[in-house]
C-alpha cells in the first residue's frame, strides 16, 4: 500500500509540475508577446507619422502646382522688342511689325531694357501709347 501511495504521489507531483511548467511558459510567452506587440505598435505609429508628413508634403506641392496653373494670363495685344538698338512694337504674333520708334534701348532703365530684350508684353493700346509717351523724346 505504501508503494501505491508513493506512486500516486509521484504521479500527482509529475502532473502538478507539468501544469506549473506549462502555466509558467504560457504566462512568460504572453508577457513576451505583449512587449513585442507594444514595440510593433510603436513602430507602426512612427511609420504612420512619417507617411502623414510625406502626404502633407505632396499635398502642399500639388496645391502650389494647382495655384500656379490657375494663374490667369493677361491677354496681350502688342510686344515691345529690341531691333537694331531701338524699341520696335510688334503685334501679339511677334511677326507683324506694328510700329518702329525712335526710342533707343540704351536710354532706358536697365530693368526695362531686359524686359524689352525678352519681349515686353503690352495688354492694350492705351498701355502702349502711355509707354510711348513716357519714353519718347
Amino acid at each position: 500500500m505504501k508503494k501505491e501511495c508513493s506512486i500516486r504521489f509521484l504521479a500527482l507531483g509529475i502532473i502538478l509540475s507539468a501544469v506549473i511548467s506549462l502555466s509558467a511558459g504560457f504566462f512568460a510567452g504572453t508577457i513576451k508577446n505583449q512587449k513585442s506587440y507594444e514595440k510593433d505598435i510603436d513602430l507602426l505609429q512612427q511609420q504612420n507619422k512619417t507617411l502623414l508628413a510625406k502626404i502633407e508634403e505632396v499635398e502642399t506641392e500639388r496645391e502650389k502646382e494647382l495655384a500656379e496653373s490657375l494663374n490667369v494670363v493677361e491677354p496681350y495685344e502688342y510686344v515691345l522688342l529690341a531691333e537694331e538698338g531701338y524699341v520696335a512694337v510688334y503685334c501679339a504674333d511677334r511677326k507683324t511689325l506694328y510700329a518702329s520708334t525712335d526710342i533707343q534701348i540704351q536710354n532706358l532703365p536697365d530693368e526695362l531694357q531686359q524686359e524689352i530684350q525678352e519681349g515686353k508684353l503690352i495688354s492694350s493700346e492705351e498701355q502702349l501709347y502711355s509707354f510711348l509717351e513716357n519714353y519718347s523724346s
